[in-house]
């Protein structure tokens, strides 16, 4: 690590350079791919009646991994979505990628309230 006081600060200052409404645009679009797998791999367990739950029990650890990366996308594209906005960084891509995630979480929580 260097002792020169500039080089740490332009180490430092290097994220806010990111096109960070790009990666949030991108985040957003993965988590909907996200969804779209969950809806794939939730019709593929579903087996005969009367089969029992292997089905359902071999897709599991697929089923839990595509959740987690979907929800890490949604988390990751909501601050990058922020940094955008507030850097300045592609601020269009930033509100695109916040529409995108506000489509989603609305098409997924409507349902659950019927």
């Amino acid at each position: 690590m260097s002792r020169d006081p500039k080089a740490v600060r332009d180490v430092r200052r290097r994220w806010r350079t990111w096109p960070w409404g790009w990666a949030a645009l991108l985040m957003s679009i993965g988590a909907w791919a996200c969804t779209f797998m969950l809806v794939v791999l939730v019709m593929t367990s579903m087996g005969m009646p009367g089969d029992g739950s292997h089905a359902l029990q071999a897709t599991a650890p697929y089923l839990y991994f595509t959740l987690a990366l979907g929800i890490g996308l949604l988390l990751g594209g909501g601050v990058a979505s922020v940094l955008a906005l507030r850097l300045r960084r592609q601020p269009a891509g930033g509100v695109c990628a916040l529409m995108l995630m506000a489509l989603l979480m609305v098409a997924l929580l409507v349902p659950a309230l019927f």
